[in-house]
């Protein structure tokens, strides 16, 4: 288990130093040659694909399909009719030759983009949108040489990836419309989009037509984007390249198997502590508060994913049901971890009602916002209430640091924490940060493993501690029943004592003094053992709890720590059962008959029964009157008889179950008055 944990802080610094080291000195470049960079900024502050931006819809030319024949008609695209642009031409005329900017780094939002001097384009988006609907194009030329086809994409079958363009896209290259996400061939110019059309988080793959692909000449590829709010419009902190349709089918694969990763994994662990809250831990909840944030994690990873995009089409409640899971995560993940840790502060309890109090609210407000705008706003502002809890939890997992396995959740709790601070100030585009990439499906991964970690040392500490209970358990199954164990294992014993009614039972075998000194004292031993384990098996066959064996005499009792209403009968039932036992055992020893007899006594009456004894010593006993009259009466009885007790004859349920050869009242000491007692013979059956 601890090479386990050193693997995984070892895989975790490893992590962070490829995070945060590498991708400053690489600027997140794909270290690969079988893509074509399309990024206008790469490692070390290099430029790379020379792009162009022109704020504001294009110029409309408006064209009929080719063709009147319904067979040569391309069913997805040619059966709408196309609109052209003229931004998406391969020669710009006109009006559309002019408004361009130069240089407009695609890496950052076109709210943020400065001149030369410094100064930011278009400061103001609502200005923006005013002035030009919200819409902006994006040109660059790119060669794709025939040695390009044959070395680095290995194939005439290529795909542009535009990652998370925000809000809504269409693509064209040479002319010609090759796909889109919100906007498609026939979106008029200047249309506002409804929120349902806005897809900020998926990630753009778009296959260029082999046809369409001019080798060893310039090829435009033209984009033109739509924002309705300032949420980093425009291509953005993404990896933008072209390459083989395999290689990026295998990224798409990649991106998918992220997600299903953490998907299949918190399922499996929220399924999982479920079982081993029902099965184990009744009484904590800690295990519930996990299960529950494993599967908001599920779906909030599940509606980040690629695979939400075939089962949804609408981007507003995909966002919606995003953003109310992760407020759900967190705050079962920080209930989990306030009761993982077993903190018990006051002030942490009051803390942490204020803030399931905050969530709920959040929860609920966040159904009733109106737009996206509103919607990633306060996701945005609630995102530092995440970071303040996480920050809160290292003060907790300090208080908790004792407890089992919380070194490795808070592991994976704080790396989650670093992880998402990154996603934070990626989308805030702080030019000093060097990071451009989204990285919460690792923080999501990392936790999980170092939950699952956690997972694996409790199953070796439940695997320890259930060989521990078996053993117990084969230590007291030689004392009690194994209906009286089980009370004892699953409940909690009074200490102290309580006074309970119970029926005890003294037995001593008569003869057994003259056989010890007859006989060598291993024979003596493996006769005694063998009465004994005859008659405890009889006496736990009857329900009851063996308390002790003394010298050749043994001491069992009815009523604690299960008590019924047949505790004296099964006592007497026992006893008798007991004499006619010692016929079998005197001829399996190969005794003479009647060379080993029992005098036994049966009394029912109030005693107390607990732990008695010291604080290093204890036995589990009962003491009183009533277990000293059972002694007394086994002491004046008849070898080879069952002396009981009036209290407990009429206890059994009298003449109706019990038949006995004779009643006479025998003065015991201790005792002022005379005490009547039966020798039973027959016990009858009795319906349970």
């Amino acid at each position: 288990m601890v090479s386990l944990q050193r693997l995984f802080l070892s895989f975790l610094a490893f992590g962070f130093t490829s995070l945060f080291v590498t991708q400053s000195l690489s600027a997140q470049i794909v270290f690969t040659g079988s893509i074509l960079d399309l990024r206008s900024e790469k490692a070390f502050g290099q430029p790379g694909q020379k792009w162009s931006f022109r704020p504001g819809d294009s110029q409309l030319l408006l064209e009929k399909p080719k063709t009147t024949n319904q067979d040569d008609l391309d069913p997805e695209y040619d059966s709408v009719e196309s609109l052209r642009f003229a931004n998406a031409e391969n020669s710009l005329e006109g009006v559309a030759r002019n408004g361009w900017i130069s240089g407009f780094a695609i890496q950052t939002s076109w709210d943020k983009v400065k001149d030369g001097d410094g100064e930011i384009y278009f400061p103001d988006f609502r200005d923006y949108f005013e002035k030009y609907k919200g819409y902006g194009w994006y040109r660059t030329e790119v060669i794709i040489s025939d040695e390009d086809l044959k070395s680095k994409f290995r194939s005439r079958y290529l795909t542009v990836r535009l990652g998370q363009i925000s809000q809504a896209d269409a693509v064209y290259w040479n002319g010609k419309f090759i796909g889109g996400t919100g906007l498609y061939l026939d979106t008029p110019p200047d249309t506002v989009l409804e929120d349902k059309s806005l897809f900020a988080d998926k990630t753009r793959f778009y296959r260029i037509p082999v046809g369409q692909v001019d080798t060893n000449a310039p090829n435009v590829l033209a984009i033109r984007v739509f924002a309705k709010y300032p949420l980093s419009p425009g291509l953005s902190h993404d990896k933008f390249y072209i390459s083989s349709q395999r290689y990026s089918e295998r990224a798409e694969y990649w991106n998918d198997f992220k997600k299903i990763f953490v998907i299949v994994l918190t399922v499996i662990l929220g399924s999982f502590y479920l079982y081993w809250q029902f099965l184990f831990r009744k009484d904590e909840h800690a295990t519930i508060y996990f299960s529950l944030g494993s599967i908001f994690m599920a779906v909030n990873t599940l509606f980040q994913s690629q695979i939400i995009y075939s089962i949804l089409n609408d981007g507003f409640w995909i966002k919606k049901i995003e953003y109310a899971s992760w407020i759900l995560l967190v705050h079962f993940l920080f209930n989990f971890v306030v009761q993982f840790a077993k903190v018990h502060k006051g002030w942490i309890r009051k803390a942490n009602r204020i803030v399931d109090t905050l969530g709920i609210v959040a929860f609920f407000v966040l159904f009733a916002l109106p737009n996206l705008y509103f919607l990633s706003q306060f996701f945005f502002y609630w995102s530092f209430v995440t970071v303040l809890l996480g920050l809160s939890l290292c003060y907790i997992i300090f208080l908790g640091r004792k407890v089992p396995s919380m070194g490795t959740v808070s592991v994976g709790i704080l790396a989650m924490i670093l992880l998402l601070l990154n996603d934070i100030v990626v989308e805030m585009q702080w030019e000093w940060y060097p990071s451009q990439t989204f990285v919460k499906d690792y923080a999501f991964a990392g936790f999980s493993v170092s939950v699952g970690l956690s997972i694996i040392r409790n199953m070796v500490e439940s695997r320890k501690l259930v060989e521990k209970q078996k053993e117990e358990k084969m230590r007291l199954s030689r004392y009690f029943s194994p209906a009286v164990m089980e009370t004892i294992v699953n409940d909690s014993i009074k200490l102290g004592g309580e006074e309970r009614d119970i029926a005890t039972l003294f037995s001593d075998i008569v003869g057994f003094t003259t056989f010890s000194e007859q006989n060598p004292p291993a024979v003596v031993l493996a006769n005694l053992n063998t009465i004994f384990e005859s008659l405890s098996e009889l006496i736990f066959h009857y329900s009851a709890t063996l308390d002790k064996f003394i010298g050749d005499a043994i001491m069992a009792f009815w009523g604690a720590p299960k008590k019924t209403d047949l505790d004296a009968y099964h006592a007497i039932a026992c006893a008798v059962e007991m004499q006619k036992r010692m016929i079998k055992i005197n001829e399996d020893l190969g005794v003479p008959p009647g060379t080993f007899r029992l005098r036994i006594g049966v009394n029912f009456g109030e005693a107390i029964v607990g732990n008695i004894g010291s604080v290093k010593r204890m036995d589990y006993t009962v003491i009183g009157d009533a277990v000293n009259t059972a002694a007394r009466l086994e002491s004046h009885g008849v070898p080879g008889k069952v002396a009981v007790s009036e209290a407990a004859y009429l206890a059994a349920g009298g003449d109706r179950y019990l038949r006995y050869e004779e009643s006479r009242e025998l003065t015991l000491k201790g005792k002022a008055e005379p005490v009547k007692v039966y020798f039973v013979t027959e016990v009858l059956p009795r319906s349970f």
